[in-house]
């Protein structure tokens, strides 16, 4: 993956501003891409919002607008908003499996919790959790056992995304949300840089057990959880694979607290989903922080009923060896979110 090109490179692939372009860049040496629409109502005379969306481990850029969320772009057509969609690093993992050498797909976002092994109140995995393929780029970091992402400078990356965007584009906001790893990440750019991002949606991703960090200065946050979530469960902390996770409330503690949230607001639908939302307001600095608990499902994107990081790819990403994504309709889930996260962040 270790890229040796020393100059930077910037290629978009798409002509119409109504199709997915692809930029390829360097960064830290390697090279990285990310992809990125415009709405075809974009006017460079008036500001427009810019939503960042970060897939989940052994996912793709395309795989989460596709797949994970079920068409994003149509969200940022009816909403109006540039969307960006980068790519983690990623690698191919050799193994046997029925006497054959399998090949496999791994990519990831280094949120700053996934690539440790140790914290203050010990491992972020059990003795007998399951072992995944190690990043090359984790060689001599320290990270243990237990680091299951990438160690590179992803924050980084993102942010020189968000950058580029905004140079070559009349931005007014800048959210992130994140499905999974992509959540752990997003929660991390939130702690990291608050002065750059208005607010975030983390959508299953809570960090490892004991690494979780607070904000540096105030940010917008919401939290989507399922309640069946085994993978990262919101409240039992031990997930089927033997690692650790941050519970739910200790999150939204955590963040309530840092900005003294004053005031609570509990709401609860049953329809599509049963999901109880509890909104914390008259906070310092109008800080909102909104927990969203959804008790119908579990490690999946609101509005949809596959578990799924998005373990696919567009012809924007022909270079990635895996499976073509499918078209799938999301009919309420991305509405959902963004228009909270509009609503009360605006």
């Amino acid at each position: 993956m270790k890229s040796f090109i020393s100059l930077l490179i910037v290629f978009s692939i798409s002509i119409s501003s109504t199709e997915i372009e692809r930029i390829d860049l360097l960064h830290d040496d390697e090279s990285r891409h990310y992809l990125k629409f415009i709405p075809k109502n974009y006017n460079s005379n008036k500001p427009i919002n810019l939503v960042v969306g970060l897939h989940g481990y052994t996912g793709s850029a395309s795989g989460f607008e596709k797949e994970t969320t079920g068409g994003f772009n149509k969200s940022a057509t009816k909403h109006n908003f540039i969307a960006a969609y980068p790519q983690g690093l990623y690698f191919y993992h050799d193994s046997y499996y029925q006497g054959k050498m399998i090949s496999s797909y791994v990519s990831s976002w280094n949120d700053l919790t996934g690539s440790k092994t140790k914290t203050p109140d010990g491992e972020t995995c059990a003795v007998n959790a399951v072992m995944y393929p190690k990043y090359p780029n984790c060689q001599n970091t320290g990270s243990g056992r237990c680091a299951w992402t990438s160690c590179g400078d992803d924050l980084g990356f993102i942010i020189k995304v968000i950058n580029q965007i905004k140079d070559n584009y009349n931005i007014n906001k800048v959210y992130i949300v994140g499905m999974s790893n992509g959540g752990k990440i997003a929660h991390a750019l939130a702690c990291e840089y608050p002065d750059i991002i208005e607010g975030v949606i983390n959508v299953v991703g809570s960090p490892q057990l004991g690494l979780g960090c607070k904000p540096k200065a105030p940010i917008n946050y919401i939290i989507y959880a399922g309640l069946k979530d085994n993978i990262v469960p919101p409240f039992g902390i031990v997930s089927h694979d033997k690692y650790f996770y941050t519970p739910m409330t200790t999150i939204v503690n955590n963040w309530k607290n840092e900005f003294d949230c004053k005031d609570k607001k509990t709401l609860r639908s049953t329809a599509p989903d049963n999901i109880e939302e509890n909104i914390y307001f008259n906070c310092a600095k109008n800080v909102k922080v909104i927990s969203l608990l959804n008790k119908d499902r579990g490690h999946t994107w609101p509005g949809t009923n596959y578990d799924s990081a998005g373990f696919c790819r567009s012809d924007k990403q022909s270079e990635i060896n895996i499976e073509v994504c499918k078209n799938y309709n999301n009919k309420w889930g991305n509405d959902f979110l963004l228009e909270r996260i509009f609503r009360t962040y605006n």
